[in-house]
Order: C-alpha cells, then structure tokens, then sequence
C-alpha cells in the first residue's frame, strides 16, 4: 500500500505538530490506530461525540488537553509514515472498517457498510482489491461508444483504459467537463464537499472546502487527460440515432459534427454518461417571447450581461437560485424573486471557506488521513441522512415529517430559519415549508436568508402566469417590472436519454418502452431489448445523499463486471432477461413509496407526471451496491457469440 503521496520526507516533527493542529481530529484518531494498531485509540477518553449536522466536527467534541495529546501523537504516526515505514494495519478488515468509522463519527455501523467501505478504502488507498484491474480477453474488432465527456464519461474512460477495451468518446461541447461547462451563472458550485466530489481516482488537492464552477471544471480538464481519454475523444460531436442490428450484433450509430455532416459508425456496446440535469425546463406562461430585455434560462447566463444596478427578477427559488440570488444581491438595483414553494435548507458553515494550508498537506501528501476523511465525509452525507427519509407508518403527525427523527430535523431546520431572518418575521411564514424535510432536494444556506433581508430584495409567492415587454404578471394580477428576466426553472430530470433516437430490437424506441417519461432500468443501467446498451446515472441511480461521484462509480465497476464476464464467456451481446428488470422495477416501486419523496405534500422533479419516483434511488446505498455486487451475467441473456471463442 501506497502510505503516503511524498512530496518531501524532509520535513521535521516541529512542522509536522504545526501541520496537524488544524487536522480534523476523528480522522487523526483512525490514522492513530491504524498506524499503531493500539486499541487505546478506539477507546475512551479519546471517542468523539456524535457528528451532528454536515459539519465536519474538527474537534470531534473531546476537550482541548485530549485533542492536543492526539495531534502530538498524530505527529509521530505521520513522521513513521514519512519515513517509509508501513503502518500496523495494512488495509483494515471489513469489521475494522466498520468499527472505525463508527468511532469516527460517534454513532454505530452496521458491520455490512464495513464490506462496502473497506473495498473502497484499498481502491483510495492504491491496495489490489476485488475490483481492480479486471482482466478482459477483448475480441479483436470490439469496440464501445461512450456518449458524454462529463462527469461519468471520465469514469467510463478509466475503466476501460484500465481494461484496455477500445472507445470512441463523444460530446457536444469543444470540451470535456459536462454540466460544468454549461452553468456559468454567478456563485456556481457544488453543494457537495470537494473531497467528496471526486474520482477515487484523481485525488486532488483542493484548496477549498465546497468548490466553485471554474475549479472544478478544471478539475475534470485534468482527471479527463490523467486518465488517458483524449486521444479517444471527438469533440463538437453529436448522437443522432442509434439503432441495434440483431443480425450482426452491433449498434449503427448516426453522429453529426458541428458543420452538420453526419456519418454512421458500428459500435458493438454503448455506454451512456450523458446526464440528466442539462436541458433546461422553462414554464408554461405566456409570452415568454414578447420581454425587450435579457430573459434566459441560468443555465444560458450571458458572459457579458451588465447586472449592475439593474431589476433583476429570479423566477424559481431552488439550486441555482440559491446560489444566484446571494451572489448577486449586492450588485443589483432591485432583485425580485418570484417562488412556487419554499425549501428546506441546511446550515452552510464553510461555504467559500478555504482549506487551511496544514489540511491540505495532509490530504495531498498522506492516503490514510485523505482516505479516511473521505470516508467520513461519506458517512455524514449519505446513509446515515436516510434513515430519516423512510415512512415510519406508526408515526402520529405524517402531515409533517415521516418519522421522529425526520421531525427532529424540521425542529432543527425551523429554528434556523428563525435564527436566519431576525427581525425579518414578515418572512418567516413564507420561508418555513410544510412538507417534511428532505422531501424535495436539501440545500446548502450560502447566504440566502441573509439576502432576502436586503432592502433591494423582494420575495414574491405568487407564481408567474404571463410576460410582458416590461415584466412579468403573477397570477394574482399582480405587474412587477424588471430589466433582466432569469428563469432559474430547473431541467428535464424525467426524460432520460432524450437527446437521441435509440432504437432496440423488434424496432421498439427507448421512448416507447418508457412511454415517454416513465423510465425504469435494472439496477439504472439496462433495459430489455437493448442489447449491449449501458447507462451511467440512468433512472433511479442518484443517490438520495451521499456521494454522487462514488455512485458513479459504482455503476461503471457493475459495467466493467459485465464485460469481463461477457469477454469470457465468448458473448457478442448481453440483454438483460425481462423477468428480474420487472422484479427489480417492482422493488424500486416498493421501496420508493416508504421514502419521503413520495409524500403527498411534495413537488420534486424527482418524480414523473405520474407521481412515480425515477430520478433518485430510493435504496440505501449499501443496499445498492450489494445488490449490484451479486448481479452477474446470469440475469442476462447472451444473444449472440462471437465465432471461434
């Protein structure tokens, strides 16, 4: 195991206790033991509390004496590793895994989550697992498609550099970086800490806690060419159709470049990593094309708009508009905001924060400590939120949270609306949802409450019925004019693989057999009667919190594991058999309906027109990823063989 990323060893035990004084100190603990492979630091008086919220508990609740005799033994374990010595423990068990990060963050894990967590700690951690290096006996002529250079293109691109199955990349964009390319609005960003926004594979040393849009498009500039994909990408590229040939086992592909020349190209699979949150959704109001001035989706933002002093009217109050409105309040003569239903939104307490300079150290020089906050981070943002978004059918006050702990969170979440606001109480009754929290998509407080206080601000909650050369009027006849009309209206979530005609077996459309909008896919990556056609983030396959990168991930290795086994049973074609896909969609029916999102209070995208749930996965994510660890070749049909093999 690779113990640290050196980028010096000479670096003296003074440095190292300056370094590690603004270390998060339930990391420290499990570097502590790992390294030592003493018990005494699983142990009082060193456990931390409980990590409440989504902050990152830097002092894991331990007095000050307790925390300064952990960093000064922290300095010695680091200057071991610094010194090429391997720790104690290698790569922890799975049962130390899960007894470790229930250490960390100060409340139980279930010894399931240790097989999950320890398999991913040897692939951040450089260890040979399970996973890794698949062998792949690759038919000379087999070639894949991968449409997106975005976030899960460049996991599709790994995995088969790794495999060293050829592809041929396409995008739309002269660049690779999906979703990041598109949303130039002001205040971009993720919602998602950084570390925990990145490949397994391309660690990075980021210099803040939650990035914004330049560094992390950038970001996937660097992880794109880090893992070899350039050579195998055509940008300025476009899939037009794609129709599956039973006869020869191939998909003809129909791509068209930017001067509008098309060609048709045989590829024998297709992954698709094109995405979901990119074709803008704007609503159905009246004269939308009769305002003289700017009006644009936020995904459109003009480069050069001059905001300065203008009226500025933000129609919507959800992810981008949470990121926009506070970015911009200070610039604008008048900022108008016009919203359908109040959030829930959580406390954002690094937001914009930089990494100190001794964090950063070691994150960049130290896989363990990188690894385990990692980890940790993980925890925070993933399954331990979930357990508070399953229906408890016993609990008395369902108009208003699912379960107790649910109801804890709107307490929690109220008073901090109050906090927020102030005197502002004219507010309040505005602001507080009635649906339970986490009910439509947690955001991220990066100064919102703080902006709707502004004297320029106005908070509309009448929706928006008709646009006029001047303004917009709202349904209650109410005129409100405005220089700059910015729809932050959200996307099409619903309509998957909408971008192109696919075409199975029999003749049958990908929107046929979705009628349109009600996409199912066995596990979110393959439907029957598409031989050979992958997803990465197909329906039901983002996760309700967590990591989406990680689930990403996740995905592909299911894909890799497809191929090898269909490499070396001789398969030139794998559909998946129809009876586990209805089996499969069955249970995320099921399942979908004991989760918040599918409260009858609530309005998400998360659902289709039917109500039905097909964005998020309802599942937990260990849930996920052992169902995906069992599924294998076996719930497919193998269609053709390719002939001497």
């Amino acid at each position: 195991m690779d113990a640290t990323n050196t980028e010096t060893t000479d670096i003296g035990k003074s440095e190292l206790a300056h370094i590690t004084e603004s270390a998060n100190v339930p990391t420290l603990l499990m570097v502590l033991y790992q390294v030592t492979g003493d018990r005494r630091w699983l142990a009082a008086p060193y456990l931390p509390t409980r990590t409440k919220g989504l902050g990152d508990h830097d002092t894991g609740g331990l007095p000050e004496d307790v925390q300064a005799e952990i960093r000064q033994a922290a300095v010695d374990a680091f200057d071991h590793l610094l010194h090429g010595r391997p720790p104690a423990i290698d790569v922890p068990t799975s049962e130390q895994t899960a007894e470790m990060l229930g250490v960390c963050v100060g409340e139980p894990v279930d010894d399931s989550y240790g097989v999950m967590l320890a398999e991913e700690f040897r692939r951040r951690v450089g260890a040979a697992g399970e996973d890794s290096r698949l062998e792949a006996r690759v038919p000379g002529d087999f070639r894949v498609l991968v449409i997106g250079s975005g976030v899960s293109g460049i996991i599709a691109a790994q995995r088969f550099q790794e495999m060293g199955v050829p592809y041929l990349m396409v995008d739309k964009h002269d660049s690779p970086g999906g979703n990041w390319l598109d949303n130039r609005y002001p205040g971009a960003g993720v919602d998602t800490p950084s570390h925990l926004y990145s490949y397994s594979f391309a660690p990075h040393d980021w210099g803040h806690h939650f990035e914004l849009r330049a560094s992390l498009e950038e970001y996937f500039g660097k992880a794109f060419d880090l893992v070899g994909a350039r050579p195998n990408a055509r940008f300025g590229t476009e899939v037009v159709r794609a129709e599956y040939d039973e006869a020869e086992a191939r998909w003809r592909v129909t791509l068209r470049a930017a001067d509008g020349t098309t060609e048709v190209l045989p590829f024998n699979a297709i992954v698709s990593a094109v995405g979901m949150l990119n074709r803008p959704k704007l609503p159905a109001v009246s004269g939308l094309d009769r305002f003289r001035g700017p009006s644009f989706h936020s995904s459109d933002w003009p480069a050069d708009l001059d905001i300065a002093g203008k009226r500025v009217a933000v129609i919507g109050n959800g992810a981008s508009a949470m990121q926009i409105v506070p970015a911009i309040a200070g610039q604008v003569g008048q900022l108008t905001i016009f919203q359908r239903t109040p959030q829930w939104i959580a406390p954002f307490d690094k937001f914009q924060q930089p990494i100190d300079e001794g964090s950063r150290y070691l994150l960049r020089t130290f896989p363990i400590y990188r690894t385990w906050y990692w980890l940790k981070l993980y925890w925070q943002f993933g399954d331990k939120v979930l357990d508070s978004l399953r229906k408890d059918p016993e609990w008395p006050h369902p108009e208003r949270a699912v379960n107790a702990r649910n109801d804890g969170h709107r307490e929690y979440f109220t008073q901090y609306i109050r906090d927020e606001l102030g005197d502002r109480t004219d507010l309040f009754d505005k602001t507080l949802p009635t649906y339970p929290p986490y009910g439509k998509r947690i955001l991220l407080d990066n100064g919102w409450y703080r902006a709707l206080r502004r004297p320029n601000v106005t908070l509309v909650t009448d929706a928006v019925e008709s646009v006029g050369e001047t303004g917009v009027v709202t349904c209650s006849g109410a005129a409100y004019d405005a220089d700059i009309l910015v729809w932050a209206t959200g996307f099409d979530a619903t309509r998957f693989v909408s971008s192109l005609d696919v075409i199975g077996r029999g003749g049958v459309t990908l929107r046929q057999a979705w009628d349109d909008d009600d996409a199912r896919a066995y596990l979110g990556v393959t439907v029957p009667g598409f031989p050979n056609l992958f997803l990465i983030g197909g329906p039901n396959s983002f996760p309700g919190s967590g990591s989406f990168m990680y689930f990403m991930e996740v995905q592909m290795g299911y894909i890799a594991r497809l191929f090898a086994s269909m490499f070396a049973a001789g398969a030139a074609a794998i559909d998946v058999r129809k009876d586990v896909y209805e089996e499969y969609s069955d249970l995320v029916d099921r399942t979908s309906e004991l989760t918040v999102w599918t409260h009858p209070g609530t309005n998400t995208y998360f659902r289709n027109a039917r109500g039905r749930l097909l964005f998020v996965s309802p599942f937990r994510n260990v849930e996920y990823w052992t169902r995906a660890r069992k599924s294998s070749i076996e719930d497919y049909h193998v269609l053709a063989t390719v002939p001497g093999r």
